[in-house]
């Protein structure tokens, strides 16, 4: 099976035949901390999870309540921000997976996978690569990958 590459996994999600437009691109170390450049080269806009999330901590909030269910909430707001491209780049999105119990986070790769549909922007989750333990698991990340929808940014 060839490897798409990003560009071709983008394109995907950004055409009209996907109804769930989401992809994960998985990014080498040397990649990290350059999401932003990544979505320029990309023609995506770029949204840093842990600051977006940050702006809506309530003064005087302690816990960030987060559920597998509040997640996909979030990520939902997150697809409809105002966006000059109809793709977004989501990162630091690990940050948010790592809150959650190891047996919740399937909930959220199976939504992303197959129910999160007809959102005005297509969502290109970027993690990294060494995050093992928060990407779906093998299975699963094999139906991302047959379907065009994964690559890897080395």
């Amino acid at each position: 099976m060839n490897e798409p590459s990003p560009l071709e996994v983008v394109q995907r999600v950004r055409g009209t035949q996907l109804v769930c437009r989401t992809a994960i691109l998985l990014l080498s170390s040397e990649h990290l901390g350059k999401e932003r450049s990544l979505a320029a080269q990309l023609n995506l806009d770029a949204v840093n999870y842990a600051e977006w999330r940050l702006r809506k901590v309530l003064d005087g909030q302690l816990f960030l309540g987060l559920t597998k269910e509040s997640l996909v909430q979030e990520l939902d707001e997150i697809a409809q921000l105002p966006s000059q491209t109809n793709a977004l780049l989501l990162y630091n999105l690990d940050i948010a997976l790592s809150y959650l119990e190891f047996l919740d986070r399937p909930y959220v790769w199976d939504f992303l996978l197959d129910n999160f549909r007809k959102r005005p922007r297509a969502l290109v989750i970027a993690l990294p690569v060494s995050a093992e333990h928060l990407l779906p698991d093998a299975d699963s990340r094999a139906i991302w990958h047959k379907g065009g929808r994964l690559a890897i940014v080395s």
